[in-house]
């Protein structure tokens, strides 16, 4: 959908369509008749296209979260996958902070995804605050640091590839 939630044209279809139905009943006409029974099939309809397309930004939250979880489990091969596999430094930055900082709990507090489909491969940018729980301090030490993340993404044969990140360290109350 052209827009990030369905919720407002399905309430306002709806609302359209109890206005119409009130002048229906009150002026029998069959044209408020007509109008709120298509007002009702629209709503009904934005609501299912919401339901059954994800859209790339859906995707992309989705895939962070995701990867979070796979962190938590020290899935190296998860999160590989989410990697583009021509960029070995990359790849091999990502397994020693895997295995330097032993996260058992990661949780992202805020994500914001822009997706730029113009651009040729499809590009996009997440930029999110993280809070890592785990040996994040000295081996055998548990401690836990907020992070910003800027991730960039592209989409390589109709897959969203990280291609490159940035991490700094965030103060709470940071905005991305």
């Amino acid at each position: 959908m052209p827009f990030e939630s369905s919720l407002p044209v399905v309430i306002a279809c709806l609302i359209g369509a109890l206005v119409t139905g009130a002048v229906w009943v009150n002026s029998q006409s069959r044209l408020s008749l007509v109008t709120a029974a298509i007002l009702v099939l629209a709503g009904v309809g934005a609501l299912l296209a919401d339901w059954l397309v994800e859209t790339d930004r859906e995707y992309l939250q989705a895939l962070f979260t995701r990867l979070a979880q796979a962190a938590e489990r020290q899935d190296v091969a998860t999160i590989m996958k989410a990697l583009d596999p021509e960029l070995r430094p990359l790849r091999e930055d990502a397994e020693q902070v895997l295995q330097r900082v032993r996260p058992t709990e990661v949780t992202i507090t805020k994500l914001a995804v822009a997706v730029d489909p113009t651009k040729k491969p499809p590009q996009a940018t997440v930029g999110m605050i993280v809070r890592v729980s785990g040996e994040v301090i000295e081996k055998g030490s548990q401690g836990t640091v907020l992070a910003g993340v800027k991730v960039l993404l592209h989409k390589k044969d109709g897959v969203w590839l990280i291609k490159d990140a940035e991490v700094e360290k965030a103060k709470p109350g940071h905005d991305l």
